[in-house]
């Protein structure tokens, strides 16, 4: 197994534990072809994250990608039971909460680092900051 590729799974792994998530992944924005695949993932019930092919704007990654934001769905979403079926990633890994983080790199949101429970819950400001700082640490990784 690659270094990169233990590193990675080390950080999705710890950000779960850290978070008391049930989920994590990365997805990558492949800059060329302007699509985002789920590469990484730790806490998955299935492979069905691994073919998903998303465009800018489309989906929870899309949508990070697109405006370069956190996108954040728990329990204070209004609509969040109708919001999250929009969502691949989340009917996929039947996630009822999530958040996802741009990951930058060189100015360009290069991936997505996502959290995500399967049960309702709402992410606390450092769980949040956590993700972010994680972030980071991806785009390191990446450059």
């Amino acid at each position: 197994m690659e270094a990169i590729q233990v590193e990675i799974e080390q950080k999705l792994h710890d950000l779960c534990t850290n978070t008391s998530s049930d989920f994590s992944a990365y997805a990558n924005v492949d800059q060329e072809t302007h699509t985002i695949r789920w590469e990484y993932a730790y806490g998955f019930t299935n492979n069905r994250f691994k073919n998903m092919v998303i465009r800018p704007g489309k989906g929870l990654s899309g949508s990070v990608v697109r405006f370069g934001i956190t996108m954040i769905l728990d329990i204070d979403t209004p609509n969040r039971q109708q919001t999250r079926l929009q969502y691949p990633i989340m009917l996929a890994e039947n996630l009822v909460s999530a958040v996802a983080v741009p990951v930058h790199v060189n100015g360009k949101v290069a991936g997505v680092l996502l959290i995500g429970s399967r049960t309702e819950v709402k992410y606390t400001t450092e769980q949040i900051e956590l993700l972010k700082k994680t972030a980071s640490e991806f785009a390191e990784i990446k450059k």
